[in-house]
């Protein structure tokens, strides 16, 4: 459970209509009211009476130090991304009424699945906003940092500039795959039909990269997705959810389905590889000399016109350390620009998943990655690496 407390000057709210089917009847359709406590609330999953009696004993406390007339418990589902089914936070919120008003607090809970419009005048005292997040610490499952795990911590998760990328990768794919997709926000965990939505939630316990990050990005769709990956996957030691569906909401963890996404690069294959689509530099090219600079820099300007991300090693470095220092990044397609490839106008391209070399030309190269990449994500380094900051992690 998740609570937002705001000790008010005055507080008032209506109904309008209902929200969703199992909307609560008879409900109190209007308050108004003096120096209130109001309670703004989300009931996750797997709240139980035992998160209520904690609510209780902390609203309780709260209260005690601002001394209210009467609390407001106010059904807010935009603190929470893993909302509780309805009639599970109807019967948590009764519980929390109950208990407080068992400690002789006047209380009112405004009604669940309904429209409602409030107004709220903050005192702006130190303890007049408070939030709190409340969970039985039994019930958390611990996750372990797994032999894979080594694989983010090498593109520097979670917080890489390849790290950045490849999550806005996953979230584009998503985009595309979204049935009847109308409007695009953020912040909102309870999508309407067409409705797309980013939220992002902290998370607490032992950081890992890829697994437990400090937030968690989580796409919220109001319908379905037209996706081909499982609804939760294994590690070598861990079960992790990738995506679930409830009252027609789709909500997808995006942390875990880039690690699910890395995981399967390095799956029955001699390098590991990631999709094109999720590639930060598609293309990387290196000349084997300065001289050659000029004509890998006419190649990427015509690559990238294609909607291709290209770069250029232009270290003054020999071809070796180039080569390395592309297979450090996974990068799907490296081309060597010498004197024969300058003349006619190709690239010697090492297919990095095929572990093959073959000269290509830039329409050859163009074709073979568009045909990989429906997202199209514009580069988001710089083409030079000399203008590259140094990463740390690479």
């Amino acid at each position: 459970m998740i609570i937002l407390l705001v000790h008010s000057s005055f507080f008032s709210f209506s109904t309008k209509e209902k929200a969703i089917e199992s909307a609560e009847e008879n409900p109190l359709h209007e308050f108004k009211g003096e120096n209130v406590l109001v309670v703004f609330t989300s009931v996750e999953e797997g709240d139980d009476e035992k998160i209520a009696d904690k609510a209780v004993n902390q609203i309780i406390e709260d209260a005690g130090k601002v001394h209210p007339d009467v609390v407001v418990l106010y059904p807010y589902a935009h603190l929470s991304d893993k909302l509780a089914k309805p009639v599970k936070a109807v019967s948590i919120l009764k519980e929390v009424e109950r208990g407080i008003a068992n400690e002789g607090m006047k209380v009112i809970r405004a009604p669940f699945g309904w429209y409602k419009s409030f107004t709220v005048s903050c005192y702006g005292h130190p303890l007049s906003e408070l939030s709190r997040r409340i969970r039985n610490e039994e019930s958390v499952e611990e996750l372990k940092k797994s032999e894979e795990v080594k694989y983010c911590e090498k593109f520097g998760f979670p917080s890489s500039p390849h790290a950045t990328f490849m999550r806005r990768a996953v979230i584009s794919l998503l985009k595309i795959n979204a049935r009847d997709m109308t409007i695009e926000t953020e912040g909102n965990s309870s999508p309407v039909q067409g409705e797309f939505s980013v939220t992002y939630s902290q998370n607490r316990g032992k950081q890992i990269p890829c697994l437990n990050e400090p937030t968690t990005i989580t796409v919220n769709y109001g319908g379905e997705l037209n996706v081909e990956f499982p609804q939760s996957f294994k590690d070598s030691l861990n079960t992790l959810s990738l995506m679930s569906r409830e009252n027609n909401i789709t909500r997808v963890n995006i942390n875990h389905l880039t690690y699910y996404f890395m995981i399967q690069s390095f799956k029955g294959k001699v390098y590991p590889t990631l999709p094109m689509w999720m590639s930060p530099i598609q293309v990387r090219i290196l000349p084997v000399k300065m001289e050659f600079l000029e004509d890998a820099i006419k190649i990427a300007e015509e690559l990238e016109s294609r909607d291709i991300r290209v770069d250029i090693d232009d270290l003054n470095d020999g071809l070796g350390n180039k080569i390395r220092r592309a297979g450090k990044e996974w990068i799907p397609l490296v081309g060597v620009l010498g004197e024969r490839e300058a003349k006619t106008s190709s690239l010697t391209v090492k297919i990095r998943e095929e572990t093959e070399q073959k000269s290509l030309t830039v329409e050859e190269i163009a074709s073979m990655v568009v045909a990989s990449d429906p997202i199209k994500l514009k580069r988001s380094m710089p083409i030079l690496l000399s203008r590259r900051p140094k990463l740390d992690y690479l």
